[in-house]
């Protein structure tokens, strides 16, 4: 390549560089939306928290059938104590999109709800076997959908 086309290279890819990084500033600044960070702004009344929503996660009454469910019970087990849920639904996580993922957790899940208790999130596993419970939610406003 001749001396002066390296020059005209050099330089359309060092414009072409300034361009992308000036580009991308404003991705690098962050996200300013509202300004407060949670605040409230003057003559705006706070928002309430809500105080009846459930919290996840939270761990039954010792005298509750629920309290029996542990993390890591089998799914038959579940059935045993809880019996049939009241309603069940299945969804995906983050992990199912994982490329490298070679542990056992297939990113899937199955929620058992049960109406005025609560729900039980189980891990259907990749490589076989059976369902384990990951996640026991207490509720006792539980509407089993």
């Amino acid at each position: 390549m001749p001396q002066s086309d390296a020059r005209f290279v050099n330089r359309f890819v060092a414009i072409l560089t300034v361009a992308v990084l000036l580009g991308a500033l404003p991705l690098l600044g962050g996200c300013r939306s509202g300004g407060g960070g949670g605040t409230a702004q003057a003559g705006t009344p706070a928002e309430e928290p809500a105080k009846d929503a459930p919290v996840k996660g939270v761990a039954p009454p010792a005298d509750h059938r629920m309290a029996k469910v542990t993390i890591g019970m089998p799914v038959a087990e579940v059935e045993k104590i809880m019996g049939s849920p009241t309603n069940q639904k299945s969804y995906i996580t983050g992990k199912a999109f994982i490329p490298f993922n070679y542990g056992n957790d297939s990113g899937s899940r199955v929620e058992y709800a049960y109406k005025g208790e609560g729900r039980v999130i189980l891990a259907v596993p990749r490589w076989g076997g059976s369902m384990k419970v990951v996640r026991i939610d207490y509720d006792p406003n539980e509407d089993g959908n």
